[in-house]
């Protein structure tokens, strides 16, 4: 038996993979990853692939970056977890140093936690339990959350109210309190058929017409900038955006900006508010905080909401939340090595020629393929929407298939790309290079061919 049989076999006798349909799984070979280098992964039998998902959004520099393993080999040498309950180290006390001049003005504390759902979950409590640590009638109103259609904000029961996508969570609707929903502007473009400017008039309405109905009852609204990324790439303009920070302001609501997908560079900017420049109430980041080698998150918040938290222990205002690997050494040490990398090598300068270089070849390898509806991208946040029938808008079902069909044809082509229903998601490391950008589009727009019938070599 070949070391890959032998790995797979122990894989399907004992594994239970995270958003994975075990039915489909358990009739594929799996890619067994062994190593990675740069915008690569390399398999336990030497076949390397390009990885156009940059490891689940997260991964910015590349693999076996040496800088970000000397960090972690350095610290690790020290002490590779203390807690920061009751304790600090100094790998988070250098991380915040760090990090605090690249925030936007006038964030200044940062709550650490380990993954960007439990962070999403903890800027959710914060702005809950702020309005109740307040007191007063404004305590017993302001109880409810706010967020956008076709948002996702992570997997904990609290961020899933924010972010209920029925495909994903229809099963925990007895227990879950869901938020109240607007519809974003593509809502009403993709789904209603409205020019752009239409659709954007009507979601600012809506929007207005919520927040003097509901306003006076909302804790926070959370969104996630420009990029709704888990729920297909759907993208608004900045406008709505700086209109949803006035009526958060306007109606004394905290905004919370969700950044775990598009932060870090990913936009263009080190954060996408910052394409509006909307300063938010409370930023909850994740992901590419390390530069996509362990788990780190943080909610960086004003100093006013962190006030709210500070006073003699008889008011009982403590912050009753943590996790035992927040904020641990090991990733701290690694996301200060990210952070100084970021800057040195300009990468926002090179995320910019990157998003051109999509674009280009986008149009030159996707664009006239009669399955894809549009291509929606924002920096490297690239989703590629097909349908059905051409020119329809129609779906592909779920039981064709469609998306783990062309994701298995790009993989024996060497490129790794991932679907989101009817969605094939684009976003490689941010270090990517030209000819990889061009490798990427040519080889999904060519396994979309390949699967949907005008066979090899058409692209």
């Amino acid at each position: 038996m070949s070391e890959a049989k032998r790995l797979e076999n122990i894989d399907k006798r004992h594994l239970w993979h995270p958003f994975t349909q075990w039915k489909v799984w358990s009739e594929l070979a799996p890619l067994i990853v062994d190593r990675g280098e740069g915008v690569e992964l390399i398999d336990v039998e030497g076949r390397r692939y390009l990885d156009g998902v940059s490891s689940l959004w997260c991964n910015v520099h590349g693999h076996s970056e040496p800088a970000l393993l000397g960090a972690l080999k350095a610290q690790a040498d020290k002490v590779c977890h203390s807690t920061l309950l009751g304790l600090t180290h100094r790998p988070i006390l250098e991380l915040a140093e760090e990090l605090a001049p690249l925030l936007p003005e006038g964030l200044t504390r940062m709550f650490f936690c380990d993954s960007g759902s439990n962070a999403v979950e903890a800027a959710l409590r914060m702005t809950l339990e702020w309005w109740q640590k307040k007191g007063g009638t404004a305590a017993r109103r302001k109880s409810a959350f706010a967020s956008l259609d076709c948002a996702y904000h992570g997997d904990t029961l609290g961020s899933v109210g924010v972010g209920f996508l029925a495909d994903f969570h229809h099963s925990l609707e007895s227990v879950v309190v869901q938020a109240r929903r607007v519809s974003p502007p593509h809502v009403y473009r993709f789904y209603q058929g409205m020019s752009d400017d239409d659709a954007l008039a009507r979601a600012l309405l809506e929007l207005e017409e919520f927040f003097e109905r509901e306003g006076d009852t909302l804790a926070s609204f959370i969104v996630e900038p420009l990029v709704q990324g888990a729920a297909g790439m759907w993208i608004h303009p900045a406008i709505y955006l700086r209109k949803l920070r006035e009526l958060c302001s306007r109606h004394d609501v905290f905004l919370i900006c969700d950044e775990v997908a598009t932060g870090f560079g990913k936009t263009g900017e080190l954060f996408a508010c910052q394409h509006a420049g909307v300063l938010p109430d409370l930023l909850v980041m994740g992901k590419g905080l390390t530069g996509g080698l362990l788990a780190l998150s943080a909610v960086c918040v004003r100093e006013d909401v962190f006030a709210g938290f500070s006073a003699p222990v008889e008011e009982g205002k403590t912050f009753f939340y943590g996790q035992t690997y927040a904020g641990n050494p090991l990733a701290a040490a690694v996301a200060v090595a990210n952070l100084r990398l970021l800057q040195q090598r300009d990468t926002l300068g090179h995320v910019r020629n990157v998003a051109q270089w999509l674009k280009e070849k986008i149009e030159e390898h996707l664009s006239e393929l009669p399955w894809v509806d549009e291509v929606r991208q924002l920096g490297v946040m690239t989703g590629v929407e097909l349908t059905a029938e051409p020119g329809s808008r129609k779906a592909f079902s779920a039981q064709q298939l469609v998306g783990v069909r062309i994701t298995q044809r790009a993989r024996e082509l060497g490129v790794i790309i991932r679907p989101l229903g009817n969605v094939m998601v684009l976003m490689p490391p941010l270090c990517i290079t030209r000819d990889d950008v061009s490798r990427l589009v040519r080889v999904t727009a060519q396994s979309i061919a390949d699967v949907l019938g005008q066979g090899p070599g058409h692209v």
